[in-house]
């Protein structure tokens, strides 16, 4: 693991974040070009080929779950993760609730607008299922789409051997969502964007994936809607009190254990900071449950980063836009921290807890789109319907300038169509 000296690399440090987000992106082009074709070509039997690929499937399973298969799945799941589960829900709802976008009426002289958020009619939850599963991404997905007043929410996750895992069947049940399918990967976002023999087509799709899904929703956005772009996992921890090496340590393998192309690394003003935190990864890393996974995911996308500017440390991070971002210590750059798809503040709020228990949304914009979008929330699942009156009056007083532009811009037919309306009798 490299230290960076951002006074004297920043550009090169820049390069290596970048560098290393393209290099994902065309390593997986070619692969999901060819899954597509074969999804438009064969529907149904090449996402079974793909499931007896990469999901160990065994025999032709019915690529939608049935209602007592997904019963018996719930089930299997102990009381008290149920409990767990269900205080998941009411926290994430809880906060949500006040995302609800509110009917705004404009007026001015013979202009009435009425600017009102209409839900989509059906939705795609993808639930990751690769190499762990996660329920509590349903249930970030799909509560948001519940409160926007989305008809139907339909769940894709990868079936490991034909099976759903039972927490996420529970939380599905905990929803009142009957809709699951035992599909993954780009093969599924293709499904869902174009519909099947099994799988219907939705108007939007949203969760987050590996590298293979995030390419795949890139592709299809424009026939469906996207939340954004959500590949592997990022985390830069801003330590800027330099404290805390073990509990640093721990919050960058937490989101290198989601995948091996997972991105993590930490600004701190002091290099003996870095080297304790180097320390600590070297010994955690061999009793880590996930060890290879975060082994490789260290070894090629992580960065240790000394710095003596606290401003030149926040330009940095601004610009790399990270998934998540920790700030330890030096509350008072906050407002200069502009573009992390969520910053956590403070030794008590790791990026875990936001996975699950704080309530805000864990399906968050990666490799740098936080420069343009946000986080997954009630408003992505609604688009805005506009309601347009103008009066005789209005017409009176616009209608000419309007005219001259629509013959300045080279437009007849528009300045004809306003000079009719001056012309109507009242």
């Amino acid at each position: 693991m490299k230290v960076w000296e951002l006074e004297k690399e920043y550009e090169s440090l820049i390069s290596f974040v970048k560098t290393g987000r393209e290099g994902k992106k065309r390593d997986v082009r070619r692969s999901v070009a060819k899954i597509k074709e074969e999804v438009m070509l064969r529907g149904d039997g090449a996402l079974r080929d793909f499931s007896k690929a990469w999901d160990r499937w065994d025999k032709d399973f019915p690529i939608k779950l049935s209602a007592d298969e997904i019963g018996r799945a719930a089930s299997r799941v102990p009381r008290a993760d149920v409990a767990i589960l269900k205080g998941m829900i009411k926290n994430v709802t809880s906060y949500h609730k006040g995302q609800k976008p509110k009917k705004r009426i404009y007026k001015s002289e013979g202009l009435r607008v009425v600017e009102e958020h209409v839900p989509v009619e059906n939705a795609m939850v993808y639930v990751p299922g690769g190499t762990a599963s996660y329920p509590s991404s349903l249930i970030m997905g799909a509560v948001p789409a519940q409160i926007a007043g989305v008809k139907r929410i339909c769940v894709a996750s990868p079936g490991r051997n034909g099976m759903i895992n039972d927490h996420v069947a529970a939380a599905a049940k905990l929803l009142g969502i009957g809709d699951i399918y035992r599909i993954g990967g780009a093969q599924a976002v293709y499904a869902f964007a174009y519909g099947t023999q099994s799988v219907p087509k939705v108007d939007m799709i949203v969760g987050p994936g590996n590298a293979y899904v995030e390419e795949a929703k890139r592709d299809v956005y424009g026939t469906v809607g996207i939340d954004m772009l959500a590949g592997p996992s990022e985390l830069v921890i801003l330590c800027a009190d330099a404290s805390l090496p073990r509990l640093m340590a721990l919050d960058l393998f937490s989101q290198a254990e989601h995948d091996e192309l997972a991105s993590v690394g930490i600004f701190s003003p002091s290099l003996a900071h870095l080297n304790d935190v180097k320390q600590a990864m070297e010994g955690l890393l061999e009793t880590a449950a996930r060890k290879e996974t975060i082994r490789k995911a260290i070894e090629a996308n992580s960065y240790l980063v000394h710095y003596t500017e606290l401003g030149r440390a926040v330009e940095a991070i601004n610009v790399i836009a990270p998934e998540h971002m920790e700030l330890i210590g030096e509350e008072a750059c906050l407002p200069s921290i502009l573009y992390p798809g969520v910053i956590y503040v403070g030794p008590y709020t790791p990026v875990a807890m936001g996975d699950y228990y704080i309530g805000t949304n864990h399906v968050l914009p990666t490799a740098g789109a936080g420069r343009f979008s946000a986080g997954l929330s009630v408003d992505r699942f609604t688009k805005r319907k506009v309601v347009v009156k103008i009066n005789r009056k209005f017409i009176q007083k616009y209608g000419d300038r309007a005219e001259r532009l629509a013959r300045v811009e080279g437009l007849p037919a528009h300045g004809d169509a306003i000079k009719a309306r001056k012309e109507l009798e009242q």
